[in-house]
């Protein structure tokens, strides 16, 4: 049996958020607010040291690293196995878009849509590069990590973890450049969940000097 935590942090708020679209695997870069947040972010939440970090390959999450992170650690890897959903010939489209509109509710009941990942397919992506990614780190005897990701990635390790069901989904909150210090108990090829906290600013009138 071991040990492991992880830090989920979801990227920084993007063009994708700005303009309401369905950019999962499409390379939208933040905002200029969104750098700013993440600039008030670094110093006023505690984003926990740990001995490895990796981020999703896509530009908002690199960008966001480097932000929230820049001269405390360094990227070991970049993961694209952990992207966003893969929303096939909807990518990019606005949610509001007739095509879109009702993306959502269809695709949390399993249903095949056009060319886009299907729930399933998104929770075996996800579940199969979270193990990989832990066994790996265990083996070369890491026992934490830091991960920039996505709110959908964010979304479905809660949901493996913690056992819920796909009426869940949007209960999990993922704001962008926080996240979630998820402790594990390692066992076989088995991950347990033994706690999961969310990454919370100081308030602004508390603030440390973390800089």
């Amino acid at each position: 049996m071991s040990l492991f935590r992880y830090v989920f942090v979801r990227h920084g708020f993007s063009y994708g958020n700005q303009e309401h679209l369905l950019a999962g695997h499409t390379d939208v870069s933040l905002t200029d607010w969104g750098r700013a947040e993440l600039r008030r972010l670094r110093r006023s939440c505690a984003y926990p040291q740990t001995q490895s970090y990796y981020s999703s390959d896509l530009s908002r999450c690199t960008e966001t690293f480097h932000i929230l992170y820049d001269g405390k650690a360094e990227l070991n890897g970049l993961l694209p196995q952990f992207r966003e959903i893969n929303f096939g010939d909807l990518e990019n489209k606005s949610e509001i878009d007739p095509s879109a509109a009702s993306f959502f509710r269809r695709w949390l009941q399993g249903q095949t849509i056009g060319k886009a990942e299907t729930l399933p397919q998104f929770q075996k992506r996800i579940h199969d590069a979270l193990h990989a990614l832990t066994f790996d780190l265990l083996q070369n005897q890491i026992n934490s990590a830091t991960l920039v990701t996505h709110c959908g990635v964010i979304r479905a390790v809660r949901m493996l973890l913690e056992q819920r069901g796909p009426e869940d989904f949007f209960k999990i909150d993922a704001p962008n450049g926080l996240g979630y210090i998820l402790d594990l108990e390692v066992a076989g090829d088995r991950l347990a969940l033994l706690s999961c906290r969310p990454l919370i600013p100081y308030p602004e009138t508390a603030l440390p000097d973390l800089c």
